[in-house]
């Protein structure tokens, strides 16, 4: 499965220390494969997905059947928050 990203997405794993980047980059590995700590989201946000790393989540929509878009991502306590307000700023 292919899997692309955002530019916010590509910034923020660029700015990663380097072994929670190892951490992300294999678990987006598993997810590319359908595997990995993966939950359907509800209310505004229903329709996107998230992938969950320890503390980090990443928001992604499944384009295709062969295609995932990584949305967004940072840490557990703001992403939720600040995704819906950036949504509510351009539409779904």
């Amino acid at each position: 499965m292919k899997i692309s990203a955002s530019e916010q997405v590509a910034d923020w794993l660029c700015a990663l220390p380097p072994q929670t980047k190892r951490r992300v980059r294999t678990a987006l590995r598993a997810l590319s494969k359908g595997k990995g700590d993966i939950m359907g989201l509800q209310g505004s946000l229903e329709g996107l997905n998230r992938l969950r790393i320890g503390g980090i989540r990443i928001v992604f929509r499944q384009i295709s059947g062969q295609e995932i878009l990584l949305e967004y991502a940072n840490t557990r306590d703001v992403i939720y928050e600040l995704f819906e307000q950036i949504l509510g700023g351009r539409g779904k």
